[in-house]
């Protein structure tokens, strides 16, 4: 067997569904790529008993563990709602996390009113379901972006690096509180984007004095939080990600996962959803599935299922090497051959699930034919893209697709 084939085989083991621990941001509503309010926000969600069994029924067949769910100030107008909203999840094995954003990490007024905010929507809230920890949250998760004021923006290195020890100061005083309330071991959770390791020689623009000083700051968030959400919303590609989020995975955090934004579209990062499954599928099987995905949020995630289509029609050959002379003269089709002079080409076609998909090749449309590798969709509800590298072995290669239902597979 060829060695990069053998290393694709790794990128694509199979990672067992029970396994999956991905995360979902839940907030009050989403503006959604064509400009309309998302049905999929936790204001429409949560209160309707129809919508919140289908909602939870998504959560639970495309494995999603933990819930980041904004709800404003129900917990204290509606506590009962809410209450009955966490024990479905919790019924499912579904954490609740409460939600809480904001920017103002330099403003005094600001930090206290988010305390009071917790106080009242979560210290508040568990007590009065004393007894009771499915109707509790579970976690506290802050969406603090200090990167979204304006004197960030126009700020100096120095300004950004003094803002980021606002928001380490915030995270301080955010744990203190709920430590005085008695919630001790209530974790908290938080997010941050993916560029603020970047150190000023290698072209970040937070002004770190030097390795040590960066490393002392992600190391004090790290003593303040139980783990962090990474925003890698402008990476498409496992490489991509897996580099940008690589020194917060070395160690420095106790937790980092990867959170992507599954919104697909002419106009939008991702072609198709089939492109965005088949990443989370690529970070689960190589970085781990019970701590790789984040997705935000709810709404996107929805709306790229509906829109963006998850038809799956014959595979397609596609990223000819640059060295190749040849170009193919056919369209290929499950279970069809084709031929292409030149270097190895990589075989694109998407796979669905309860499908086995068995990638052969040869020398001549004659054979004999040797099986290269057989696939399966790694999670039971999603489709992805497959990429095989078909090795040539003589001036022409020729390669089949067959696609065998699970069900009719000999081996199993």
């Amino acid at each position: 067997m060829p060695f990069r084939l053998f290393l694709l085989l790794l990128s694509i083991a199979p990672a067992a569904p029970a396994d999956i621990h991905r995360g979902l941001w839940f907030w009050g509503s989403t503006t959604l790529p064509d400009d309309t309010t998302s049905p999929f926000g936790s204001a429409l969600v949560v209160g309707d008993g129809v919508a919140e069994d289908e909602s939870v029924a998504f959560f639970v067949a495309h494995g999603v563990k933990r819930l980041y769910g904004s709800y404003q100030n129900r917990p204290v107008s509606e506590p009962a709602t809410i209450a009955s909203w966490n024990a479905k999840l919790d019924a499912v094995g579904i954490q609740s996390q409460l939600l809480l954003d904001g920017n103002a990490v330099n403003d005094p007024a600001e930090v206290a009113n988010w305390l009071g905010k917790i106080t009242n929507r979560l210290i508040n809230f568990n007590a009065s379901h004393a007894g009771e920890p499915a109707k509790q949250f579970d976690a506290l998760h802050l969406d603090l972006e200090p990167q979204g004021l304006p004197e960030w923006d126009g700020g100096s290195p120095a300004d950004k690096r003094d803002l980021l020890d606002d928001l380490l100061q915030a995270y301080t005083d955010i744990r203190s509180h709920l430590d005085t309330a008695g919630l001790a071991g209530l974790p908290i959770h938080a997010d941050i984007p993916f560029f603020w390791d970047k150190l000023p020689a290698d072209g970040g623009s937070v002004g770190w004095a030097d390795a040590s000083d960066r490393d002392g700051w992600f190391a004090a968030i790290d003593a303040q939080l139980a783990g962090v959400s990474l925003m890698t919303f402008s990476k498409d590609t496992f490489t991509a990600l897996d580099e940008a989020t690589d020194y917060e995975r070395s160690g420095v955090l106790s937790e980092a996962r990867v959170a992507i934004q599954p919104k697909c579209g002419p106009d939008e990062l991702w072609p198709s959803l089939l492109h965005v499954n088949s990443v989370i599928h690529q970070l689960e099987s190589n970085l781990g599935p019970a701590e790789a995905v984040d997705l935000e949020n709810y709404g996107f995630w929805r709306y790229s299922i509906e829109e963006c289509g998850i038809e799956v029609g014959p595979p397609i050959a596609v990223d000819w090497p640059s060295t190749g002379t040849g170009a193919l003269p056919w369209p290929p089709a499950v279970g069809g051959t084709g031929g292409v002079d030149g270097d190895d080409p990589v075989l694109v076609f998407p796979g669905i699930p309860g499908h086995v998909y068995t990638v052969r090749s040869a020398e001549s449309p004659r054979g004999p034919w040797k099986v290269l590798v057989q696939l399966q969709p790694t999670h039971p509800g999603e489709p992805e893209m497959f990429r095989v590298p078909v090795p040539a072995r003589g001036p022409r290669g020729f390669w089949t697709v067959e696609s065998t239902a699970r069900s009719q597979d000999p081996a199993r």
